[in-house]
């Protein structure tokens, strides 16, 4: 039998993890109306397979990161890896909804990829050098929503809509053996047991500096998911535009992630965590600032709302992989717990300000609402970075 590998995963091995989890919501978003009419189902009741599936995804985050620090990176993923793979042929046989909903389901196991990238990240590199590469995960992680609902489309008007669910089996099968030969272990603190670890675990969730840097990345998150859930709104009910121009205004923001990644994946190596979380943030509210004074003067036109949207994801692509290093490093002992906990939260924020979004627009859709919301959370993300700056004295556990 091969013994497992003993050097850290390749960067290309540590981006495929994450990309998938993300792949596995939106690929298949194209396929939800056909999958609705072939199971006999409302569309409402199909789209379960969307939102439930973020749900479970979220609280998931919150298991695989502690069991991570007590048994180890590598075999939690692998068995999650297998677990997504096995839950993937059974959508893609499922006879009927309720069996399709059990696997898919199932499915969430996947979002282990995406937590267990960041840890082994941290695991393996200084903060600096951390930020960089997440700078480079994150790239891929804004691609991801661009790319896959194209891709997904074309094969559900191509081979049906099952077919997205067969490829994903085939992902999942591929990706855990790529895992297999690629991930050796990085957490050299496992195997201390429950009681060592959760009488370490309220070290994390008392710091200062660990919520400084995951509730700054969850407003960035929610700004973005504010934006998201708004955009389709003010679309139609305002500035009486068509859906493909809403599509494109919805990709705004994830084009300036981009951007932001790749300044992450420069300045990272050079600009320590606090001082890039706080950049970004700043630049979020300076950048959203001007969107307001530019829509509050201008002519109140489509362009003088949208033109700065990118900057959305510019902070963000510059503050989260900073923030994602940070929340980690402040007890590089419980970086799988930090990671999960971290992540949950700045879904859960999402999700949020999705509901508030919804609710400021949904009964007179006024632009004027929106980017006061949009520059208020900029500004409050702004006030909870600066916990993070705080002189960090406390030692890293041995190894």
């Amino acid at each position: 039998m091969r013994q497992p590998p003993a050097s850290p995963p390749s960067l290309v091995t540590l981006v495929l993890m994450t990309v998938l989890g993300i792949v596995s919501v939106n690929m298949f978003l194209p396929s939800l109306a056909n999958m609705a009419r072939s199971f006999s189902i409302s569309y409402g009741t199909a789209s379960l397979a969307i939102s439930l599936f973020m749900l479970i995804t979220a609280a998931l985050q919150l298991v695989i990161g502690p069991l991570s620090d007590l048994y180890g990176r590598r075999p939690v993923l692998l068995w999650s890896l297998t677990l997504f793979t096995c839950a993937s042929l059974g959508t893609a046989l499922a006879p009927d909804f309720t069996s399709f909903m059990v696997f898919r389901v199932l499915q969430s196991a996947v979002i282990a990829g995406n937590v267990l990238s960041r840890a082994i990240v941290r695991d393996t590199s200084p903060p600096s050098e951390a930020t960089s590469q997440l700078g480079t995960i994150g790239m891929a992680i804004a691609l991801g929503p661009m790319i896959a609902p194209v891709v997904g489309g074309v094969m559900d008007q191509a081979l049906g809509w099952r077919s997205t669910l067969w490829a994903f089996t085939g992902l999942g099968a591929a990706l855990l053996w790529l895992c297999w030969v690629d991930v050796g272990e990085t957490n050299p603190r496992r195997g201390q047991g429950f009681t060592a670890h959760f009488r370490a675990y309220p070290a994390l969730l008392t710091d200062l500096r660990f919520w400084s840097y995951t509730v700054s990345m969850g407003l960035g998150m929610g700004i973005f998911f504010a934006f998201l859930a708004g955009t389709p709104l003010l679309g139609a009910a305002y500035f009486d535009v068509s859906e493909s121009t809403v599509g494109a205004l919805i990709g705004l923001p994830p084009v300036g992630f981009v951007i932001g990644s790749y300044l992450s994946r420069r300045l990272g190596t050079r600009v320590a965590p606090p001082l890039m979380v706080l950049a970004g943030r700043l630049v979020s509210v300076l950048g959203l600032g001007l969107a307001l004074l530019l829509w509050t003067l201008g002519p109140g036109s489509a362009l003088s709302f949208f033109l700065l949207m990118p900057v959305i994801g510019v902070a963000n692509g510059l503050s989260t992989p900073a923030g994602m290093a940070g929340a980690m490093s402040v007890r590089p002992d419980l970086a799988g717990s930090a990671a999960g906990l971290s992540g949950a939260v700045t879904v859960g924020c999402g999700a949020a300000m999705t509901s508030v979004s919804g609710a400021l627009l949904g009964t007179t859709p006024d632009p004027t609402r929106l980017i006061w919301l949009l520059w208020g959370l900029a500004l409050l993300s702004v006030l909870t970075a600066l916990p993070a700056l705080r002189p960090d004295h406390q030692p890293e556990p041995a190894g």
